[in-house]
Parts: C-alpha cells; structure tokens; sequence
C-alpha cells in the first residue's frame, strides 16, 4: 500500500480564488492490483467553504496550501461524497508540490539574448513618449511613428521565438503609461505567434498594443495612481477611459480599426460584464481578446502605488482563474503554454543547491523547463554555457526561486 500524506490546516483555492480551509487533507494513493490502477483518493476533514460546497465541486483542479507556506495542486479532483460534512471525500488524478512563489520575470542576466533589442526599446519608448505629449497637448498621433515601432517589435518576435522575454521595468509610477504600453504590445506579439497570426495581424496587433491605453491620458493621475479604493464616481471615469482611446484613435488617420478596436475592448469580458458596453465571445474582437490577457498579466507583474507586483505564479494563478469567465479560453491557452509557470529570464534554485537562468519553456511541461547553471552547488559561479533540458534529467528539478542580489546577478541587459 503506498503512503498516505496528510496536510494540516490548509487554506483551499481554485486559481486564485479563496474557497475555504479544512482542519486537515488527506491523500490515498490508489493501488495497483494486477494489471489494474485504482483511483486517489482524498478527504476533507472539517471543511468550511466560503461560499457553498458546489462552488468547490464545478472546479477541475484545486490549490492547497499549508501551513508551513508550502502549496499543492490537485489535478482533475472529483467530489463523490459529502454525506459527512465533517469527512467530504473524492477522488483526483494527482496530488503534487508546487512552490509558494516564482522569480519575477522582468530580470535578465548579461549577455542572453532577449526578444527586443535595447536599440528597439528605446526607439519604442521615444514612441511613446512623443504619442503621449502629443495627446496631452491636444493634437494628433504620429500614426508613422507608432506603426514603424510595431514593425520592429514584430520583426524581433518573429526572429527570436525562444529568446527571453525582457519587458521594460517600471522606475517611477508617472512613467507606467510608457512602458506599460510596450510591454502589451509585446507579450500581444508573442501570444500572435503563438496563435499563428499573419505578418498583417501582427503588425496590427503590435500598433493597437501601444496605443491600448491611449485613452487614460484624459483620467487625472489623482485616479490613476490613487493608493487605495476607487469611489463610485472615481471608478465611472476610470472605465470611460476605452471610449476615450477609441475616439483619440478615430481622429488618428492610417490607424487600423482593428487598432482602434483593442483599445475599445480590451476590458471587455469573454463571458459578458465587462465595459464599455458589456460584449462577449465573439461580438469582441480577437484582438482585443488578446490584449485582454496581456494587459492583465502586465499590471499584475508591475510594482503599483496601490499595491506590489505579483511573481508570474501569482499572476498565472489569476489569469487561470478567469479562463471560464473574463478570457477567451483559446487565447490564455495559448498564453500559458507560451510563458510557462517558469517564464525565460526566471531565476530558480534547484535541487542539487545549484542555481540557474529559465532559457525556454518546454510546452509538454510547464515545470520543467530549459536551464542555464549559473552557480554550481559549491557556490562557483559558472562563466561558459551549460544548458540543461530538464525533461531529460530525472533528478534535477526545480526547488523554488532565486534571490539575484544574493547571487550578484544584475538586470543591466534591458
């Protein structure tokens, strides 16, 4: 009989969403007899939902988490019986490790090579900052300028799908709007490719990625950046702000609609709800669904007055969670299976004590990505290239993330 693991006190989700706790988890492994495998089993001792039982049941995979910071997935969970509320049992495929937090993505080490050269960044940046002026001092975008920068973001996608993803770190929160908009527009090229757009949808899709946005140049920063909750009235200008993009973009000639219309939808919700004018599936663009995933999942993993950037983990966990009701399932599909839950550019520890660089997601398994060591167990840092694909070393597996400042390890690559 294999072992049984027990969890105590353990706080329960599905993504990121808080079900509830339980007083204790048990895991059975089934048995093989003969040639036949028996299920898993687990039970729930004492659980208390936040909601109702049937919100635990609709779910496919359920998060734990302990006490002692550790978490846990179990994948495909059915509930077959809760008679005893005390004792609510079920069956599930897996019952597997995760690890509490993942290394911020926005650090690269020296001499990698990343998706958008620091020529074309600062060319973007310039960009931007020009479109920005330009609107605030009440004239028209230089609509040249914006499609020559979704060009070159284009063109470096599409020359390096497995380099590392190097978006631009935010220095002051009165400089999100800048880089903000060219980190979409970028992570929106990537989730293109995956998606096998056209060079034409690319280009399109890159230019509405930048100007996304465009609207909140006409929302004071008092809201923009106001550390704590939205009043009403607040929140009511806050999502005027997809309009207003959209009627800055109509006045902008050489602006594709299918631009303008990212910046119209992008808070639109697959499932309906979202503004401004509450559209789902496909009455929203898919454009504009793409941007949806990106522009959460930027903000996300940005520091914020209000509160402090999520590891991608987290973020993931979020996306995840909105798969059946704010994305498009095809489109964060294609997302996750691009980024991973180990992004490139991740620094992690592994089980060895060693250390190394996230150089590429393998798409048949998101934890088991392709390493670069970078500092053996005994503490050597390691100058010449030796990569690893972990899906062909059994044991060595990721143990959790890396500190860089405890490894000496800069972001000066950007």
């Amino acid at each position: 009989m294999r072992q049984t693991t027990k969890l105590t006190d353990v706080t329960i989700f599905t993504g990121y969403s808080y079900i509830g706790s339980c007083s204790e988890f048990v895991w059975i492994p089934g048995d093989k007899i003969g040639d036949r495998q028996m299920p898993s089993r687990f039970i729930f001792r004492n659980l208390k939902c936040e909601y109702d039982v049937e919100a635990l049941m609709i779910r496919k995979d359920l998060y734990l988490r302990s006490t002692d910071g550790k978490e846990y997935i179990v994948s495909d969970f059915q509930i077959t019986d809760i008679n005893d509320a005390d004792n609510v049992s079920g069956v599930a495929k897996n019952f597997d490790l995760l690890f509490e937090k993942f290394p911020e993505m926005k650090t690269i080490t020296v001499g990698e090579k990343v998706i958008v050269s620091k020529k074309t960044q600062v060319v973007a940046f310039k960009a931007v900052s020009n479109m920005i002026h330009a609107v605030r001092a009440g004239h028209g975008i230089d609509v040249q300028q914006a499609q020559e920068v979704s060009e070159k973001l284009v063109e470096e996608v599409l020359q390096a799908p497995d380099a590392i993803m190097n978006l631009m770190d935010i220095k002051s929160f009165d400089d999100y709007t800048f880089t903000h908009n060219i980190n979409v527009a970028t992570i929106c090229l990537l989730i293109g490719q995956a998606l096998n757009l056209s060079r034409e949808d690319m280009n399109d899709l890159g230019s509405g990625g930048l100007l996304h946005d465009v609207g909140k140049l006409k929302i004071p920063l008092s809201i923009l950046n106001k550390d704590g909750k939205l009043t009403d009235q607040e929140f009511a200008e806050m999502k005027s702000h997809p309009a207003y993009g959209y009627e800055i973009l109509a006045k902008s000639r050489g602006i594709s609609e299918r631009a303008r219309m990212i910046a119209l939808q992008h808070h639109e919700k697959f499932q309906g709800g979202g503004y401004p004018k509450r559209l789902k599936g496909q009455e929203i663009s898919l454009f504009a669904r793409i941007c949806a995933v990106a522009d959460v999942y930027d903000a996300l993993t940005t520091d914020r007055p209000y509160r402090v950037a999520m590891s991608p983990y987290e973020a993931m966990k979020i996306l995840n969670a909105g798969i059946d009701s704010h994305f498009d399932p095809k489109v964060l599909t294609a997302f996750i299976r691009k980024f991973s839950l180990y992004p490139a550019g991740s620094l992690v520890s592994l089980n060895d004590g060693s250390y190394a660089l996230v150089l590429k997601n393998n798409p048949s398994s998101v934890i088991r990505p392709v390493i670069k060591i970078v500092m053996d167990s005994s503490g050597r840092r390691i100058k010449e290239r030796v990569e690893i694909n972990l899906l062909e070393y059994k044991d060595l597996f990721i143990k959790g993330p890396a500190d860089p400042a405890a490894l000496n390890i800069t972001a000066n690559s950007r």
